[in-house]
């Protein structure tokens, strides 16, 4: 079994060939929100939280992890924080922390599509396939055009054997990653479809 990505937005396999795709909603260095700079602990919650993001960089997840966690205790509603902490959490194949840390990052913004594609993910990763479904649908709610949550759904339904909709959902993601001209996301998908319509051994 694959083990997730947590930098290169790649894949984490289920089973032998089901393949999801982590997001980054804040795996970044951008600059907070200009309407959020004057608040000092958010401030410093922000240096941690980038401190976390240059572990991660380097495959130092624990100390980044560390890092996640000092950025949430100085500023409890740091959204990027709890969503960092979730992807690295997940790269350690930690998924019941990570799903924690997803749901905390939704309290704090329901309204972020990659953290639900995130949830869903670590929610598959333990098997739990109709909770997954549900979040990467909640995904495609907020985002109908993202092409990550499509591709996720797809190979959620076809864990749960659900091959029809499992088609339907891939061939949607690849149509929207055409739209977007990324040819790596649309080779991806077609792999996965490939290896649909193979024949079990």
């Amino acid at each position: 079994m694959k083990k997730p990505c947590i930098l290169a937005g790649l894949c984490l396999a289920i089973g032998t060939a089901s393949v999801f795709t982590w997001t980054q909603p804040s795996l970044s260095l951008d600059p907070i929100k200009v309407a959020l700079q004057s608040s000092e602990n958010l401030q410093q919650a922000e240096v941690h939280n980038n401190q976390g993001v240059e572990l991660a960089e380097q495959g130092r997840l624990a100390e980044a992890i560390a890092a996640f966690n000092r950025a949430i205790s100085v500023y409890p509603e740091y959204e990027n924080a709890h969503n960092n902490l979730g992807l690295a959490l997940g790269n350690q194949n930690k998924f019941a922390e990570a799903i924690a840390a997803f749901n905390h990052a939704i309290e704090i913004n329901p309204r972020n599509f990659e953290t639900y594609n995130n949830l869903g993910i670590a929610l598959g990763s333990q098997g739990k396939f109709a909770e997954a479904i549900a979040a990467f649908n909640r995904a495609i709610q907020i985002n109908p055009n993202d092409p990550v949550s499509r591709q996720n759904l797809g190979v959620a339904f076809w864990s749960q054997g659900k091959v029809s909709q499992a088609v339907a959902s891939l061939q949607r993601a690849r149509e929207l990653y055409a739209m977007q001209n990324n040819s790596a996301g649309m080779e991806e998908v077609g792999v996965i479809l490939n290896q649909i319509s193979l024949p079990a051994d």
